[in-house]
């Protein structure tokens, strides 16, 4: 299982200029025709200091959406001792999601779907590692991945008219009717 590293307070900063600039340029240009060096200008890093922390723009989304993800599983530890059930993960999901709804939302309208799929699988593969690898476990988080995906970008793309709340509610109200199926 994945543990969460603490950072310096100036390398934090770098990589959260280095995100920000990425996001406003986004705003403006495709990724593809967004450079590092257009993200160090606009961020006012060095280049040395964008690659002590990223590999590539790719993977300056890749540690955004990893972070967030970090941030709701941490969440839902914390309050795992109120009995916590899966209505209820879910709704801590969907309420962390809708707070960076903002910049999925601005990946979804530059067609950036695949790069922020690759974002979630990797991220829930790097949390869960040295999880169970039974074929039922590989396949049970694959479908929770695909899921929990399509659900959010539908959610977005919807103009997210429903609470995290109501959408938990309706995901689970599906979830046993499959159940109920068998």
């Amino acid at each position: 299982m994945y543990q969460p590293q603490k950072e310096n307070k100036s390398r934090t900063f770098v990589k959260d200029c280095i995100t920000g600039a990425l996001f406003e340029l986004l705003k403006k240009r495709e990724f593809e025709d967004i450079t590092i060096t257009d993200i160090i200008n606009k961020a006012g890093v060095s280049r040395m200091g964008f690659y002590r922390n990223f590999t590539s723009k790719e993977n300056v989304v890749e540690k955004f959406i990893f972070d967030k993800f970090v941030q709701t599983v941490e969440e839902i530890k914390s309050r795992r001792a109120l009995n916590f059930h899966i209505k209820n993960i879910m709704i801590t999901t969907l309420e962390n999601f809708q707070k960076f709804s903002c910049y999925i939302k601005l990946f979804l309208d530059k067609n950036l779907d695949n790069l922020l799929y690759r974002c979630y699988h990797k991220a829930y593969y790097t949390l869960y590692q040295g999880e169970k690898e039974s074929p039922i476990h590989k396949y049970s988080n694959e479908m929770f991945i695909g899921e929990l995906f399509n659900l959010e970008m539908c959610w977005v793309r919807s103009g997210m008219k429903e609470s995290p709340t109501e959408l938990a509610r309706i995901y689970y109200h599906i979830l046993s009717l499959r159940c109920k199926s068998k």
